[in-house]
């Protein structure tokens, strides 16, 4: 999968709700005062997915949580979105 057909996939499944949220990257929101309606938002504003080089997932950059402040996040895809981690 390329970076625009994945970028492609996190947006649909983000518009269907399909997005789970790891508990690693629940502690991250949790320390950065985020929401679920912000890692939404964030997905589905996103501009660009990038593979991680050493791993398989998507470094997901351009996006913005609902008060407009810039959400990064990691995620798997597959029959959901999956939110490894966000800073």
């Amino acid at each position: 999968m390329n970076d625009a057909r994945a970028l492609a996939e996190i947006e649909r499944l983000s518009r269907l709700d399909r997005i789970v949220i790891t508990r690693h990257a629940n502690q991250r929101m949790n320390d950065r005062g985020a929401t679920e309606p912000d890692v939404r938002k964030a997905l589905l504003t996103a501009t660009a997915a990038m593979r991680q080089a050493d791993r398989d997932n998507w470094r997901v950059e351009g996006g913005v949580d609902t008060d407009g402040d810039d959400l990064t996040l990691v995620c798997d895809i597959g029959v959901d979105v999956i939110v490894v981690t966000l800073f």
